[in-house]
């Protein structure tokens, strides 16, 4: 049976062919055709690839010169950051200041063969390719580190095989030219991570609040989970902590955390909230003055791509201090009205009617100010306040626009006198008197107290704040000279050449002033107000560095005995509040309080410190409060900062420097005001310009007249230094010339 079935199917056998069934040929042809297809073939396809896409490819040594856009900080003096400026959030860190932590999590997330591929994973593409057949989807990703970086610096985000061929080129490219370590730096600085933070450093500061070098393992875990989607996954808190999970894992998975740490740190909530809003800025009034500057001088892509970092004059503790002493004392003199005035008093805005219950709601406006306080010495700006909210007002009042100083206009009529030859005991008729103005009509300047002294020293003069002795001084010196020493001391802004000019009549700047009132400890040297030390770019080249701008503008005598007379507005005038406040340091200064109460003024100095402060409603008509002069509204503020500026653990006791064969110290009898006698029952150490001191004695006998020389020696009240309303006695500052 067996044979029969062979017999039956073998002519259906193949023939066998001659010899022993091998055929040598046959086996070159498929050795020779597996070569080709297998290298020959490959190559072929390389070098077409190479040939077509090579001269496209990025020179990668652009990857030397990239500038990706930085952020620039700005830091005060005391080294906090008082804001940042970026179109993004990027802080570019040298690779070894990042932590460990970082990098491990970043390799196990993206790229763990990073050290050991030379460019491209051809396993993970591999693995990739078949994952993805299987499904039928693109569910696996296979970029190497060096792939994405390629992808973010110099490529397209088209999905085409065009772009993945060029990609890999690419990269293979910068793994031959480059350094592992110097493409991980690359890549941990320009990888976008959520909320406009570029790079590690930038998300660690934004999300954790420290630097990239002292981030912990669960953190690091967080960062290198955003690199995958950090919109999505900033907008979706549980789908984050899977993937913050996911990169825990694969850290155990690579032996960077053992299983116990994977199980503690994967329990963890997530400890930071997307929803944050960036910090704003400290000292915002200050910040927004320099970010016009550097706009202005350098344009808007220094400020918002180059990173530049900005070293300022500001002192971040001293600005709190000022801050809180100022609106303190602002919402202070808010209760205060809100308790006395009516409902039809002009500090409200307007009444508001409620449409469904008929009731009305007061709208306040609010009390507003400025404060600035500076080294003289330097013009350093140590605190700017340009009012109480920039996020509602961005409107500076130390620097835009101006104000009527009143009373504390008055130094630089003394100054004009002082400095062409009068004396501190020169006397006044502190009297009524009417001045004619042009057009035929009269003016006739009254005191805030209606009350008049005689005869009065200038010193007395000055620290009662007297307003019908100083428009007598006014015009003795000339409102034009007036101006002119107004104008070199710093004052910017118009000033109207009229005797009401003696009264603050004209508006000036906050920080006019400040300046101009440094003249006095410098000894006549004005210095330039300055916000900023120096202006770094990303490579640390200095490319603005500040010294003070200085020009002696004042006689340093003049300047000296200029000193002498503002110390004695604090110690015994209408300053003196600022001793009942507890601040004893050498200072002088002056107050100032316009017509109706609707400014009030306290600027003032130390050796050390330059500072003054105003109070007011934006509004003119509207008035502070009745009674509430510089000494009252202003001053308070004013010695409170510098009660703590000037505490000991900060500056050291400080007198102010005596110019040396300029000025000379000689006794005077405060009745005659000659050179005192042992006769003489009161007895003043003066100080004076050398040569323009008393020559004469005393003359004997002179004490014991009926008839003295009019001299009130008692206190002024802190209110007596105002500039009143003259009720039609006094026309409009501007109109005509005296």
């Amino acid at each position: 049976m067996r044979r029969a079935i062979m017999t039956k199917y073998r002519g259906l056998e193949p023939d066998k062919p001659d010899g022993h069934g091998f055929s040598f040929k046959k086996l070159l042809f498929w050795l020779v055709s597996g070569l080709i297809v297998g290298v020959v073939v490959p190559s072929l396809i390389l070098f077409v690839v190479y040939t077509l896409y090579y001269p496209q490819l990025p020179d990668p040594r652009v990857l030397e010169d990239h500038q990706p856009a930085l952020v620039t900080r700005v830091y005060s003096a005391d080294g906090v950051v008082l804001a940042e400026f970026a179109g993004e959030k990027r802080i570019w860190t040298p690779v070894s200041e990042v932590s460990d932590n970082i990098i491990h999590a970043i390799l196990s997330a993206e790229d763990k063969r990073f050290f050991e591929h030379w460019g491209i994973n051809i396993g993970a593409i591999v693995r990739a390719l078949y994952v993805d057949l299987r499904t039928g989807r693109r569910a696996q990703g296979a970029s190497t580190i060096t792939q994405q970086l390629t992808r973010e610096l110099f490529l397209t985000r088209e999905k085409l095989v065009t772009r993945k061929i060029r990609e890999a080129l690419t990269a293979l490219k910068i793994e031959r030219m480059y350094s592992k370590t110097e493409i991980l730096e690359l890549f941990l600085n320009q990888q976008y991570l959520g909320k406009g933070c570029y790079g590690v450093e930038a998300a660690s500061n934004y999300f954790f609040g420290k630097s990239s070098s002292e981030v912990n393992e669960l953190e690091a875990a967080t960062i290198a989970g955003l690199l995958q989607a950090p919109s999505r996954y900033t907008n979706n808190l549980e789908l984050f902590i899977n993937r913050r999970n996911t990169v825990l894992a694969l850290m155990e998975s690579n032996q960077y955390i053992d299983k116990p740490t994977l199980d503690s740190l994967s329990a963890t909530e997530l400890g930071i909230d997307f929803e944050q809003e960036a910090v704003s800025w400290k000292a915002p009034y200050f910040v927004e003055n320099i970010r016009r500057y550097i706009e202005r001088e350098y344009g808007e892509s220094y400020l918002y791509e180059r990173g530049i970092t900005i070293y300022s004059t500001l002192d971040w503790e001293l600005q709190q201090i000022a801050e809180e002493a100022f609106e303190t004392k602002l919402a202070q003199l808010e209760r205060w009205q809100r308790n006395i005035h009516h409902d039809d008093d002009p500090v409200y805005t307007h009444m508001v009617f409620d449409s469904i219950s008929g009731d009305s709601v007061r709208q306040w406006k609010e009390l507003q100010g400025a404060m600035l306080a500076m080294v003289p010495s330097t013009g350093e700006i140590l605190v700017m306040i340009g009012g109480r909210d920039f996020l509602r007002s961005q409107y500076n009042r130390t620097i835009q626009g101006g104000r009527q100083a009143g009373s504390s206009f008055k130094p630089f009529v003394f100054t004009a006198a002082i400095d062409n030859g009068w004396t501190p005991v020169d006397t006044l008729l502190d009297t009524p008197a009417v001045y004619p103005m042009d057009g035929g009509e009269l003016w006739a300047p009254k005191n805030y107290d209606h009350k008049y002294r005689g005869k009065i020293t200038l010193r007395s003069a000055l620290a009662s704040s007297r307003n019908a002795a100083t428009v007598k001084l006014c015009n003795d010196v000339g409102p034009q000279r007036v101006v002119w020493y107004a104008r070199r001391m710093g004052i910017s802004t118009h000033l109207d050449p009229y005797l009401s000019l003696a009264m603050g009549t004209s508006d000036v700047k906050l920080i006019d002033m400040v300046e101009a009132y440094s003249v006095f400890p410098n000894l006549g040297v004005r210095v330039r107000p300055t916000s900023i030390r120096r202006i770094i770019d990303r490579d640390g080249k200095v490319i603005e560095s500040r010294t003070p701008v200085k020009e002696e503008v004042l006689a340093p005598a003049t300047a000296y005995v200029m000193t002498s007379m503002l110390q004695t507005v604090i110690d015994r005038g209408t300053g003196y509040p600022a001793r009942l406040m507890g601040f004893d340091r050498p200072a002088g200064g002056k107050t100032g309080t316009t017509d109706e109460y609707s400014d009030a003024w306290f600027v003032g100095f130390t050796p050390q410190i330059a500072c003054g402060v105003q109070v007011g409603y934006d509004d003119y008509s509207t008035p502070i409060g009745r009674g509430q002069s510089g000494a009252r509204a202003a001053l308070p503020i004013w010695a409170e900062f510098m009660r703590l500026a000037h505490a000991p653990e900060r500056l050291p006791l400080e007198d102010f420097t005596i110019p040396a064969g300029r000025v000379a110290f000689v006794d005077v009898c405060r009745e005659s005001h000659k050179l005192a006698t042992n006769q003489c029952p009161t007895i003043d150490h003066e100080v004076f310009v050398s040569g323009t001191q008393p020559r004469d004695y005393c003359p004997p006998g002179y004490h014991s007249r009926e008839e003295r020389p009019i001299f009130d020696r008692r206190q002024p009240k802190p209110d007596e230094e105002s500039t009143p309303s003259l009720q039609g006695d006094r026309p409009s500052q501007r109109r005509g010339r005296f």
